[in-house]
């Protein structure tokens, strides 16, 4: 049964992401959002069917199990959203046709790297997906976008050698068939430990990780916010799922090396990008900041994950922080996406009185920065206080009371963007919300998520996710 439902899941994204382009110019009109939108819609339903089940799939390629099946249907959900945002933003676009089919594909590919098994399926997704995301951001073809995208790829193509590499090294330890362990090398290797961190290094690159973030503010900061939502919100969890696959099972092979690694770097990771988005003017790049010190806290759970008594709650709150990150960085691009339709520009001062002009979208948008800082009942509060900095507690609580400093210092800039959007004085212009815009839509299901899954839901999504 869980074949059948994968092979639909190819079928719908794979097949309807291939022909979206041709059938646009054959009917010469628009179909490719809507024919988008509905395979993304079909495509949660199928992973909210898989939820609950184990499984190896294909033989051993492709293993299904709770967290993987989660980390899906928030990953679907988010290319959802950025479809119906695009109904206002893309629509109209002469690379639209281009961009529906991409955003499937990548999906498709984001599933692969989730469900992962196996060597081969684990590049080729990445391929699929990486070359994918590099086009989507410069699918606007203005010239921030064609740069950003630019040095996306580029950067890319070192992240893409680098787990090649990172994989040949430890292929003692695990078969080309399988990513289960052998168990051939010693504890500690020092060429294991090599291998290991260069996949780290790897995967760090897409998740935005300090020192490997340096395309990020450029790429997340200047491209059209609307593809930023996708590529910040859905693309970025290849490299969940690539350190929940890959790197999971050699944990125990590495000794203290693991714990070390991962504390470092996501000291570094949270700091700076906390620090770095307290001085941005531009708001659209101070939440790229933002997601790099949001890289930071999903490094903490993978510290935990070298106990064995901290590993079931971290695991949890991966998959909760998932849920606040996708719903708020989703929420968030696409609403300043909106705010910029509507004349208003990104930065601090061109926010003043957003809220109070745009009043719904405004506070949903408040809600969503609300849910980064970990404001209580919010989502963001349980993820991050209650299930990340709490995995940490027992192994290094100092780690823990770190991170509850960088969440501190993430208020000041986050408030930052609510002053001026509700104290400050509005420019001239006519911002008006009409129930026919679609980002309004995202951002009331976003906002109203976020409170809701906070409110009392929270451990029972860590239920059944583990």
């Amino acid at each position: 049964m869980m074949e059948i439902m994968l092979w639909s899941l190819i079928a719908i994204l794979g097949g309807l992401g291939l022909i979206i382009p041709t059938i646009d110019y054959v009917k010469g009109t628009r179909t490719g959002p809507y024919l988008a939108l509905l395979a993304t819609l079909l495509a949660t339903l199928i992973n909210l069917l898989m939820m609950g089940k184990n499984g190896t799939l294909f033989d051993g390629s492709l293993r299904v199990d709770p967290l993987s099946t989660y980390i899906s249907i928030i990953a679907s959900l988010g290319a959802f959203l950025v479809v119906l945002a695009s109904l206002s933003q893309a629509k109209d676009w002469n690379t639209s046709p281009s961009l529906y089919s991409l955003i499937l594909l990548s999906l498709l590919g984001v599933y692969f790297i989730l469900y992962v098994n196996d060597v081969s399926v684990l590049i080729a997704g990445w391929a699929l997906v990486a070359v994918a995301s590099y086009a989507i951001v410069g699918m606007r073809k203005d010239y921030n976008s064609l740069e950003s995208s630019a040095k996306y790829a580029l950067m890319g193509v070192t992240s893409s050698s680098l787990m090649v590499l990172g994989l040949a090294l430890v292929t003692g330890t695990i078969r080309t068939s399988s990513l289960s362990l052998s168990g051939n090398l010693p504890t500690n290797s020092s060429l294991l430990v090599l291998g290991i961190l260069i996949l780290v290094a790897a995967f760090g690159f897409k998740m935005g990780v300090v020192p490997f973030q340096g395309w990020l503010p450029d790429v997340y900061g200047g491209a059209h916010p609307l593809l930023v939502s996708f590529v910040s919100g859905v693309i970025k969890l290849i490299s969940i799922g690539a350190f929940i696959r890959v790197l999971q099972p050699l944990i125990p092979l590495t000794g203290d090396y693991w714990f070390v690694a991962m504390a470092v770097l996501s000291i570094a990771t949270m700091f700076y990008g906390n620090l770095a988005a307290l001085v941005q003017k531009n708001v659209q790049r101070m939440m790229a900041y933002s997601s790099i010190a949001q890289a930071g806290y999903f490094l903490v759970a993978f510290a935990a994950l070298s106990s064995a008594a901290s590993k079931q709650i971290a695991l949890q709150g991966i998959g909760l922080h998932v849920t606040t990150y996708v719903l708020a960085k989703v929420g968030i691009f696409i609403g300043l996406s909106y705010m910029a339709r509507k004349g208003f520009d990104l930065t601090l001062d061109g926010l003043s009185g957003a809220g109070r002009k745009m009043k719904l979208s405004g506070f949903m948008f408040a809600i969503l920065l609300f849910s980064l800082m970990g404001m209580p009942p919010l989502i963001g509060f349980w993820s991050k206080f209650m299930y990340i900095f709490y995995s940490v507690m027992e192994l290094a609580p100092w780690l823990a009371f770190i991170g509850i400093v960088n969440s501190g210092i993430s208020v000041g800039y986050y408030a930052l963007v609510l002053k001026y959007m509700y104290f400050a004085n509005p420019p001239e212009i006519k911002a008006e919300e009409s129930s026919r815009d679609p980002e309004l839509y995202v951002l009331l299901i976003t906002g109203i998520m976020t409170v809701i899954l906070g409110l009392g839901l929270a451990g029972y999504l860590a239920m059944l996710i583990i």
